[in-house]
């Protein structure tokens, strides 16, 4: 299984989560590694999960006809919500 990191590549509006640019959730196989990861967010996982366990068996993510490799966390953020919305940038390991 393929190491997988996730990182706050821009926050639009303040994340609830405290989550910045420059954050990141490390995956290695189905665990978090926690010494790696600097910040979690239990609401981004929900819409970013799909994509990391598919990129974690090897998947390219461009197979899911994404443009880039980033991810829209469920927080739409300003002007629809007081929130803040964090744009998650996937790296696969080679």
């Amino acid at each position: 299984m393929k190491k997988v990191t996730v990182v706050a590549d821009r926050v639009v509006g303040s994340c609830s989560a405290k989550i910045v640019a420059g954050d990141k959730m490390v995956f290695e196989g189905a665990n978090l590694n926690l010494a790696e990861t600097t910040r979690v967010c239990p609401f981004a996982l929900s819409t970013i999960y799909p994509i990391i366990f598919a990129a974690r068996l090897g998947h390219d993510i461009a197979e899911f006809g994404l443009k880039e490799r980033v991810v829209q966390c469920i927080d739409p953020g300003p002007p629809l919500s007081e929130g803040g919305t964090v744009f998650w940038k996937v790296l696969q390991d080679e």
